[in-house]
């Protein structure tokens, strides 16, 4: 990794970093019950910053009474920073992302039930129909020729 030599390329990827940066503290912020501040120079000098609840009331509480406690003895009184519309946000997003691992779990079972079908020679020949049979009896006698043809080298 190194640092971008054009001032334009530059600017370009401060500003799409930035965003996730802050998209990530935001996060960080709402699933650890955590305050923070991010602030940053821009490569043209400007300030961008992000708090949770916001960065004066992080600051101002970090240079009055110095860093936090690491844990909190109770969850339960832990201070709740975010208004119902950021909680409400945050609820569709976690219901989104877990309907989504959801698809992705059934999609997978649909995968590893399509690798079994094609574990013919694993099902039991009791449970197989007439016409799985034939097939089945088709499908050795491929692969009897075949390995004949390979052991014979034709």
């Amino acid at each position: 990794m190194k640092t971008i030599a054009n001032k334009c390329s530059l600017q370009v990827t401060f500003s799409k970093h930035r965003t996730g940066v802050f998209k990530k503290a935001s996060e960080l912020a709402t699933l650890c019950g955590v305050d923070l501040a991010v602030i940053m120079f821009s490569p043209n000098n400007h300030v961008y910053s992000f708090g949770s609840p916001n960065v004066d009331s992080v600051i101002q509480r970090y240079t009055t009474e110095g860093p936090p406690p690491l844990f909190t003895q109770d969850l339960n009184e832990a201070p709740c920073t975010m208004d119902e519309g950021e909680l409400q946000a945050h609820l569709n997003c976690l219901s989104n992302q877990i309907d989504a691992e959801k698809q992705r779990v059934e999609d997978l079972n649909h995968l590893l039930m399509a690798a079994k079908d094609h574990i013919w020679w694993d099902v039991p020949i009791e449970s197989m129909s007439n016409a799985q049979l034939e097939k089945y009896h088709k499908m050795l006698k491929e692969i009897k020729l075949k390995h004949m043809r390979h052991t014979h080298g034709e």
